[in-house]
């Protein structure tokens, strides 16, 4: 996404950030795309079992998900629990954005856990960030220097490079409840750690 495209995105009101895009970024989303495989890349399990893994105790966990209608990135704050050998309980701090996303979603959304990294990642839904604007963007803005990322294996999402571990998955709109529990089941496609 250019920079022209992002300014669709931010309000009329926000002169400073469309300011920031006009002297800083130029055509830089920054985002910056990598080829060499980061750390947290470097081993890959598609047949996961959470139950061999320390996950509840992994501390600063970030969700990652696309909004389906507009295709913007989207990161909030998440506690786990281990629910199965492959499905995660998560209790996200931003759930009403997530559950909107997840009943416009077609079927599945798909998501990735990220485990360590910037602790930004987690914060992101406690920053009022404009809902017009890309979560790797605003990332980007907060830290004034650039996002760097790679393509996840099983999902179509990009992820960043200095997390410690990833979960991929996705969410299942047929397993939302409305029983008010604010616990969404997350399937999880492959596991990726350092070696």
């Amino acid at each position: 996404m250019n920079s022209k495209a992002l300014e669709s995105f931010i309000p009329e009101s926000d002169s400073r950030i469309r300011q920031y895009i006009a002297d800083t970024l130029g055509n830089d989303f920054k985002v910056k795309p990598m080829k060499k495989q980061p750390a947290c890349h470097h081993s890959v399990k598609y047949n996961v079992d959470f139950s061999q893994t320390s996950l509840e105790s992994a501390g600063c966990a970030a969700l990652i998900w696309k909004e389906p209608l507009k295709g913007l990135y989207r990161m909030t704050g998440i506690s786990i629990r281990v629910t199965g050998k492959d499905t995660l309980g998560i209790k996200a701090d931003a759930y009403g954005k997530l559950k909107e996303d997840l009943v416009n979603s077609t079927f599945r959304l798909p998501a990735v856990i990220c485990f360590g990294g910037d602790p930004i990642y987690s914060e992101l839904h406690n920053i009022a960030v404009p809902d017009q604007v890309d979560a790797y963007w605003a990332c980007g803005f907060i830290r004034e220097s650039s996002i760097h990322v790679i393509d996840c294996f099983t999902q179509d999402l990009i992820i960043p490079v200095d997390c410690d571990s990833t979960a991929e998955g996705y969410f299942q709109r047929n397993e939302l409840t409305e029983d008010g529990g604010q616990e969404l089941l997350f399937h999880a496609s492959c596991y990726t750690q350092p070696l």
